[in-house]
């Protein structure tokens, strides 16, 4: 079996994007957190994108199969937010390369 990480984006990228986004606190809902959407077709590494916000049908990943969910606040833990939009990201992906 190939190995699906290496073919979307790498954790340290995610962890820098959303390092980004907790600098910028303007982003934040009146509630605090924003939802972010990372998407990749999983075939290529260097493209993927992502969203902030409500996660609707536009944007940079509307044209991606892939999307992976979940929400930033200033108490996020931006290893594990990383890992877990990647780990989303890889079992979307898998269903892609199911040998008949």
């Amino acid at each position: 079996m190939q190995d699906l990480l290496s073919k979307l984006p790498s954790k340290q990228e995610i962890m820098n994007l959303i390092n980004d986004v907790l600098e910028q606190d303007f982003v934040f809902n009146d509630e605090g957190y924003i939802d972010i959407t990372v998407a990749s077709n999983g075939d290529d590494p260097n493209d993927w994108g992502f969203q902030l916000g409500d996660n609707s049908f536009s944007g940079q990943c509307y044209f991606y199969h892939h999307w992976a969910i979940g929400t930033i606040d200033s108490d996020t833990n931006v290893e594990e937010l990383a890992t877990d939009l990647l780990d989303q990201l890889e079992e979307l992906t898998a269903f892609d390369h199911v040998e008949d």
